[in-house]
């Protein structure tokens, strides 16, 4: 078998009418997604996400210009000696290079499972789960200000009703605003200790004192876990993130934006956190994740992957469900459950009762629908930057 083609498709999918999602800095209207889709001598075609970093022509340009004249004709099979080979041909591109091999690498992955009639997982080395528990997370549970918070705790029982035992808010209002900490006082008050309740800061707390402070505030809440408080949390805040992790009395999480495994290497030596969230579609595809997972296993760590929706969702079951079971016990998996897969899989995610069961089909388990690129033109970018102060800070 021999790679022929490697096409890239890029998609902008619309909130679902009435849907709002406003968090710090930047929020969104949608969501922006880059398919690849590789294709074989033999008829088989896989597909993977690599993620748009906000700047997807920067990714479809290497992909289409540096990577793809570099795998034609290879063998999909190759897939551990194809990363590398990706890799030193575009390592000094930094994460743009790493989110344009995870889109490919995740597609051989799925070529490979369909052409021996198997599901990913089984592949990775089996699944010691057959339902994965679920978190809402992505494009959920945004910013709502204090006279309203209402609002935010009917959106969340909407997603109880459906089963999920877990919600995770955005936060970012940091000290003196109260938005962060009187939402989820809102939830916990709503749903009591039967829920679980993670905070993702989305980088907003900046400062390593704010960042503690809040910490602290939130401890009598019992959340789940606070998650990247810092600016660009791994790639710039190693020491700060695995110091508020020995330090604070709530868990934190970060990775969400982890790009190879050499990241996670250099907050791991700095003493590590609670929860790893590394991202098929970001940190390099199955072939890459997967070390990761083992880094995470050794340093007696937990994984729990972000997954906001898009392709990563199937290639993240597949890891989290053959993941070793010590870093996945009584951890819940990311999913948005406003993202619209059925207009874009043939075989979209089976949720029940707020748990995603473990595809059973051949590769990921899935294929496109066609006409994408028609029925969802890019926009260029769905994400918007805005002053939040002025609106939902959280202040009267």
């Amino acid at each position: 078998m021999k790679i022929t083609d490697i096409e890239t498709i890029a998609i902008s999918i619309p909130h679902p009418p009435g849907h709002v999602w406003v968090k710090g800095e930047i929020s969104a209207t949608g969501w922006d997604l880059l398919v690849v889709r590789v294709h074989t001598d033999e008829g088989i075609s896989g597909i993977g996400e690599a993620y748009h970093l906000k700047n997807p022509w920067a990714v479809i340009a290497t992909i289409e210009q540096s990577l793809k004249p570099l795998l034609i004709g290879e063998d999909p099979f190759d897939n551990e000696q194809l990363w590398a080979k990706m890799f030193l041909r575009t390592v000094q591109i930094g994460s743009t290079a790493i989110a344009s091999i995870a889109g490919i690498d995740t597609a051989l992955w799925d070529i490979k499972g369909k052409a021996l009639g198997l599901p990913v997982y089984k592949l990775l080395g089996g699944a010691n789960m057959k339902e994965i528990p679920l978190y809402t997370g992505g494009h959920v549970l945004g910013y709502r200000p204090l006279d309203n918070l209402g609002d935010l705790v009917k959106e969340a029982e909407r997603y109880v009703k459906k089963g999920y035992k877990a919600l995770k808010m955005r936060g970012g209002r940091g000290h003196p605003e109260r938005g962060d900490i009187e939402s989820a006082k809102a939830l916990r008050k709503a749903f009591g200790d039967d829920i679980e309740l993670l905070v993702d800061v989305n980088n907003e707390y900046g400062d390593y004192t704010t960042s503690k402070r809040m910490a602290r505030e939130f401890e009598p809440l019992k959340l789940y876990w606070l998650e990247d408080p810092f600016r660009f949390s791994v790639h710039h805040h190693n020491e700060e993130t695995a110091r508020l992790s020995r330090e604070a009395n709530v868990p934190i999480a970060t990775g969400g934006n982890v790009y190879g495994r050499a990241s996670i290497k250099r907050i791991i030596e700095h003493g590590g956190v609670d929860y790893v969230m590394a991202n098929v579609s970001k940190a390099g595809g199955l072939t890459e994740t997967k070390k990761i997972i083992t880094l995470i296993e050794t340093w007696n760590l937990k994984y729990s992957p972000h997954c906001d929706g898009g392709l990563n969702a199937l290639g993240n079951f597949h890891l989290f469900a053959s993941a070793p079971p010590q870093v996945t016990a009584n951890v819940y998996h990311e999913f948005d459950p406003v993202y619209p897969f059925d207009q874009i899989l043939t075989h979209p995610p089976v949720i029940k009762n707020g748990k995603a069961v473990v595809p059973e089909r051949p590769g990921l388990g899935s294929d496109l629908l066609e006409g994408l690129d028609e029925k969802f033109p890019l926009q260029g970018d769905t994400w918007f930057i805005h002053n939040h102060k002025e609106s939902v800070a959280g202040k009267k």
